[in-house]
């Protein structure tokens, strides 16, 4: 790289360290900082391009890839704005040559950042859970509770067609792959599904839609294999990344976490900034009145007007307390008595700017270092 190329990579280190300190001591990331690196990084790009070593076409999808990627890890409620914003600017700063010995989709910055920060972030939690259920007393006694809440029979029945639908997206995506010519590894193929899986998930929030599609993937799956080895093959692999990412990790994780990280809090002490660690929505009721229900769930979902609060990295807002105390006072929140759960504030930019670290030093994803030291 050039010395030019090295001072965008030096003026990203520097806008994450600030950005990291902002976030831990103000818990916000100034718009000074983040909005300073968008525009930086959108100018180095435009520098790239007149200086003949990016195309219009590479600048273009990066811009916009980029802002789609940071926009859908706000959509999902694991950025915060200040978060979207620093992931974006980081993004266009690294210059093209950071990248000379990828090639593909591989060599797409969006797509290394977000592997490189989420990837060691969720290995990190999962690993420090893990250790804190070891510690905890009456393990055997948490794990029945949670293998009695999460295996009912509407369960079992919505965990098969969810099943179907996460086979269905992985035949459509690698029918796709296969028609422009691309033959990701199989580590990106699955983080690929399980991403794509996630957005329909959020998108078919009615449980008629996610039967239609369910059995539309269906007629895809046996339609597109080519034979019962191959079928029964992409169940095993699939049924196994269900198993382990949706029902282990979102479900036996989200328990311990709600053990070890989260609070319960009265109403009347909710103060602005808390993020809920639940979500309670407004359920009608037989009798045709209305009652409210708590519902576990990894991010927010502020989709229907039926949802009360969600999950929210923003945290709560005064009018929206004042709506819960208010609903609290008539009696809607008798069941919980009166008490909602809420979870810490992660100051996201320093996983951000490691996930930066990351992507500077390996100059690619991170596990293919790893690989190729093994």
């Amino acid at each position: 790289m050039s010395y030019y190329e090295y001072m965008l990579v030096f003026l990203g280190v520097v806008f994450c360290v600030y950005a990291s300190y902002t976030d831990l001591r103000l818990q916000k990331i100034r718009n000074f900082c983040s909005l300073g690196l968008l525009y930086v990084g959108t100018l180095s790009q435009l520098m790239a391009w007149y200086l003949g070593t990016i195309t219009p076409v590479y600048l273009f999808s990066l811009f916009f890839g980029s802002g789609f990627v940071a926009f859908g890890f706000y959509w999902f409620g694991i950025f915060s704005p200040g978060d979207s914003k620093l992931f974006w600017g980081l993004c266009l700063i690294f210059p093209h040559a950071l990248f000379r010995s990828l090639s593909g989709s591989l060599s797409f910055p969006p797509l290394i950042l977000a592997l490189n920060i989420i990837v060691p972030y969720s290995v990190g939690l999962l690993g420090y859970l893990l250790f804190k259920f070891v510690l905890m007393p009456e393990k055997v006694r948490i794990f029945r509770s949670f293998l009695k809440s999460n295996f009912q029979k509407t369960d079992l029945l919505k965990n098969l067609l969810n099943l179907v639908l996460l086979m269905g997206i992985g035949s459509a995506l690698t029918a796709l792959f296969e028609l422009f010519g691309w033959h990701p590894d199989r580590f990106l193929r699955l983080v690929l599904v399980v991403a794509a899986f996630g957005v329909c998930q959020r998108l078919l929030r009615t449980p008629v839609y996610q039967e239609i599609a369910a059995f539309g993937c269906a007629w895809l799956l046996i339609w597109s294999s080519p034979s019962v080895l191959r079928l029964l093959s992409d169940f095993a692999l699939f049924f196994g990344v269900y198993v382990g990412v949706y029902v282990v990790v979102k479900a036996f994780v989200l328990n311990l976490a709600s053990m070890t990280f989260e609070r319960s809090v009265d109403v009347g002490d909710l103060k602005v900034g808390m993020i809920p660690a639940e979500e309670i929505v407004r359920v009608a009721s037989p009798d045709g009145g209305v009652r409210h229900e708590k519902r576990q769930v990894a991010f927010s979902s502020h989709q229907s007007s039926d949802i009360v609060i969600s999950p929210d990295p923003l945290g709560l807002k005064a009018s929206e307390i004042v709506h819960l105390q208010h609903l609290a006072a008539s009696g809607a929140f008798s069941e919980f008595k009166n008490r909602i759960r809420v979870q810490p504030s992660i100051p996201f930019a320093p996983v951000i700017s490691m996930g930066a670290l990351l992507t500077i030093l390996c100059q690619g994803p991170f596990y293919q270092k790893l690989l190729a030291l093994l």
